[in-house]
């Protein structure tokens, strides 16, 4: 039953824009506003139907407009039709499409998509980005732990001579209260501090990140074709690739990752070998 009368307002919006254009609605044919009681809206039939009437206008068209009126006076009167006809010319009316009814919903464009897409993608950084800090700094806390105990014992007893560890293939240096990761090169030993562990920014996500590198590598690109006084070339090699200098993660965090990979690198080369 009330699809029936959601048909019957449909019919009726349709055959109101097509004799009085696009956009007119029941309460403004009537002069009416949407809280007009039903007492303004006899009156307003009154004064509509008098020039409508079809002993005034003999034609055709004024025939079914009068009629029309009729049919959206009777359903302006009716508390439970009236309140359908409200919702939808509040949420839009469905139109017609040869088989039946269908809303005009919004098509979000291109652009919007892409934006949306971005946004969802950025959050999504966000989040992964502040996993990886509490993993960073799980694992150095890890490393600390296993190489004092390893060197202290297991009663944790301090010492303050210098003992080399290792802790999963990695190789730690204990002196005192501090551990340091021991390098492969020769160079200063790093010391594991969580706390310079980089805390992720809101700046560093794809949204900010990808308009700053395009921005960079458009300007390399324009001032390598730009040529200087003497006609040369200008060289901005110099300028550093990648996305953002905020990227940068602690560089105990890094080598620990480095070392990792290299380490699970060469056993694999082994294992290789041994089954060769």
């Amino acid at each position: 039953m009330a699809m029936a009368e959601d048909h019957e307002i449909f019919t009726l919006v349709d055959d109101l824009e097509a004799y009085e254009g696009e956009g007119v609605n029941f309460y403004s044919w009537l002069g009416l506003e949407s809280t007009a009681t039903e007492k303004e809206i006899n009156r307003a039939y009154r004064k509509l139907s008098l020039e409508l009437h079809p002993d005034k206008n003999p034609d055709a068209e004024s025939k079914e407009r009068f009629a029309l009126l009729g049919a959206i006076t009777r359903i302006l009167r009716n508390p439970d039709m009236r309140e359908r006809y409200n919702f939808f010319l509040k949420n839009g009316v469905p139109r017609w499409r040869g088989t039946g009814y269908y809303y005009n919903r919004y098509r979000p464009g291109l652009v919007t998509v892409i934006i949306g897409l971005l946004a969802l993608a950025s959050f999504l950084h966000y989040v992964i980005m502040w996993i990886d800090y509490f993993q960073e700094k799980k694992r150095i806390r890890h490393y600390i732990k296993e190489s004092r105990e390893i060197a202290w014992g297991k009663k944790m007893k301090k010492q303050l001579t210098k003992k080399s560890v290792r802790v999963n293939d990695l190789t730690f240096i204990v002196e005192g209260d501090n551990v340091y990761l021991k390098n492969d090169n020769g160079g200063p030993y790093p010391i594991l501090d969580e706390e310079k562990v980089v805390q992720p920014k809101i700046t560093n996500v794809m949204i900010f990140v990808l308009p700053r590198w395009f921005y960079k590598n458009i300007k390399k690109q324009f001032s390598n074709k730009n040529p200087n006084i003497n006609g040369t070339l200008v060289n901005s090699g110099s300028e550093k690739d990648g996305f953002s200098s905020d990227d940068e993660r602690s560089e105990v965090g890094d080598n620990l990752r480095n070392k990792t990979r290299r380490r699970r690198g060469g056993n694999k080369k082994q294992n290789s070998k041994l089954k060769s």
